[in-house]
């Protein structure tokens, strides 16, 4: 039976699940930034983009890397085929602990939403306590709040949180990005509310430009959400999602919208003919 691993510091290590659970982030607690990545048909989505900021969050932080990015890349790949994984999440995570940076790559099955999720939407509620504590906002380690909303959020039957800051303003999911659509126009938080600038939230902002949609950062309340025509939900492992409940209340029709439809069909196209993956 195959047994799969992951890099830990330049060494394959078998893993086990404590390890994983251990390097888990909002677990794990340590000074650094990490990534993840989905990976499909062997192929991983958007790798130099993700790599990209994680530079920018090392630079934050002052770290340096221990190894290159060549040696993350041949890694990863490594890590791939070793785990015999076509269709899976990967995590590259970067940390300082006694005195050293330390880097890990791992690798796990994945289980995406079904399509009767993307077809009814998530259902999310609202949670205080949102907190990034860096003056840009980087993918960091400080992760506990995020993991501890999303765990209640689900514990209540819910699929996501929504976090407001302390000015009460919508900032993003525990997990996700949020987009809201009024009259044709395209809404999401700015990233000076605290929110992560999400590689597919980028992504979804070139793609409704192209489209001719209309498009701006702006500052949004609870109440946005109820007033839209519909919203949905993004991240690199599930793409774009529908939201189409807040609480026992439905947003918009309480269906996926079409303009939900149409970036979802061209962030999927986009992807297809993509040729930076893997």
């Amino acid at each position: 039976m195959h047994k799969p691993i992951i890099w830990l510091d330049g060494k394959w290590v078998a893993a086990k699940p404590s390890l994983l659970e251990s390097l888990t982030p909002g677990v794990f607690k340590a000074k650094g930034v990490f990534e993840t990545m989905r990976v499909r048909k062997g192929k991983i989505d958007l790798l130099e983009v993700h790599l990209q900021r994680m530079s920018r969050g090392l630079k934050v932080l002052n770290l340096t890397r221990p190894v290159s990015y060549p040696t993350i890349r041949a890694n990863i790949r490594q890590l791939l085929r070793v785990n015999l994984s076509t269709d899976a999440r990967v995590r590259v995570m970067l940390w300082q602990k006694a005195g050293r940076v330390h880097c890990a790559i791992l690798c796990e099955p994945l289980q995406p939403p079904t399509a009767r999720q993307y077809k009814e939407g998530f259902k999310a509620i609202l949670a205080n306590g949102h907190r990034r504590q860096t003056p840009v906002p980087i993918k960091s380690l400080d992760y506990a709040i995020f993991r501890e909303r999303l765990r209640q959020a689900r514990a209540a039957g819910f699929d996501e949180a929504l976090l407001v800051n302390r000015k009460n303003e919508l900032v993003e999911g525990s997990r996700t990005n949020i987009f809201l659509v009024k009259d044709n126009c395209l809404f999401t938080p700015p990233v000076t509310s605290g929110c992560l600038p999400g590689v597919t939230r980028q992504m979804v902002l070139e793609r409704a430009r192209r489209l001719k949609l209309r498009c701006a950062a702006k500052t949004l309340s609870a109440r946005d959400i109820f007033e839209a025509d519909e919203a949905f939900l993004t991240n690199a492992l599930i793409g774009i999602m529908p939201l189409t409940r807040l609480g026992s209340k439905p947003i918009g029709t309480g269906e996926p919208g079409p303009v939900t439809k149409q970036l979802h069909r061209q962030l999927i196209r986009c992807r297809r003919n993509s040729t930076g993956a893997g």
